[in-house]
């Protein structure tokens, strides 16, 4: 099969050379000296899987750079694993590389609503727990290995695509969606504004703020009919992926050193919306939403 991933940072690297690994056709779209090292000289992958992709072994282009007029709609699927700010700029390339199904495998809530306003229900919508971090250009390491949860309308055909990964078709787009934001309100802004590893925030006080904003988040999620875990359920659930990423610099961090824009809208910011269309506070999402604005 032909599939295009689209905005590969660290996570879409390993998504693009485990789809090469199994025998499909590749094109990574990506920008900068990430893109530059994957088109001249591969990717290297260390940690749970060992592995070199050599740059015959998949198609790169760049963001920087016009799409080749052979490419149109060249693809089978189009796979968005770009930062979610990004979607609508993305939405645009893989219009472009396919008339086939669009999965946003992202952070955040309103990807999905931006993709149909493109593909209709040509679409699925996913998150994995997978944990990849970016060594250095063209270097990636796999620090812990996850799961894909997928759903949609096109689900099911992303499932097998994605099967490689153990990938799961469920109904509920919603519900996978809301459980993987509420790991991302807890962990990412907090670790953000106190310039600090994930493992950091096993300590106090930093560990109840960061239970304090998830459970405010679940509470939104369950006012808007969404069915998310009991709330020590999910503080369990909270303090293993802490310990299990204890290493990680979180993407929003490296986005603030970097001084570049983060995902606190499609985070936070989707809280606070749905909160406001619920008439229903929530202070710590809306200040977490604004000090991580106040640093760009």
């Amino acid at each position: 099969m032909r599939i295009a991933v689209i905005g590969a940072g660290a996570i879409g690297s390993l998504i693009a050379a485990k789809l090469v690994e199994s025998g499909n056709e590749v094109l990574v779209h990506t920008r900068g000296s990430h893109g530059a090292e994957l088109a001249l000289n591969g990717l290297v992958i260390d940690g749970v899987w060992e592995r070199v992709i050599t740059p015959k072994e998949w198609f790169v282009t760049l963001d920087e750079i016009e799409l080749p007029p052979e490419l149109n709609h060249y693809f089978d699927q189009a796979i968005i694993t770009g930062k979610s700010k990004d979607t609508k700029s993305l939405c645009e390339v893989a219009k472009y590389l396919t008339n086939g199904p669009v999965l946003s495998l992202q952070n955040g809530l309103g990807n999905l609503e931006i993709l149909k306003d493109f593909f209709f229900e040509n679409t699925a919508v996913g998150v994995t727990t997978n944990a990849v971090t970016k060594s250095s250009p063209g270097k990636i390491t796999w620090v812990s290995k996850g799961n894909i949860h997928i759903s949609g309308s096109k689900g099911k055909e992303f499932e097998k695509s994605l099967e490689i990964f153990g990938a799961e078709y469920f109904h509920s787009h919603e519900e996978i969606l809301w459980k993987k934001l509420l790991i991302n309100v807890a962990i990412n802004p907090i670790a953000a504004m106190c310039g600090v590893k994930n493992g950091e925030l096993a300590n106090e006080p930093l560990l109840s703020q960061c239970e304090s904003i998830m459970i405010e988040a679940a509470n939104i999620a369950r006012l808007s009919g969404v069915e998310v875990p009991a709330d020590i359920e999910l503080v369990e659930t909270l303090h293993k992926v802490i310990s299990d990423t204890s290493e990680n610099i979180c993407s929003m961090l490296s986005d603030v050193k970097e001084g570049r824009e983060t995902e606190i809208d499609m985070l936070c910011g989707q809280v606070v919306l749905r909160g406001e269309q619920l008439g229903v506070p929530t202070p710590l999402n809306s200040m977490l939403l604004g000090q991580i604005k106040s640093l760009r």
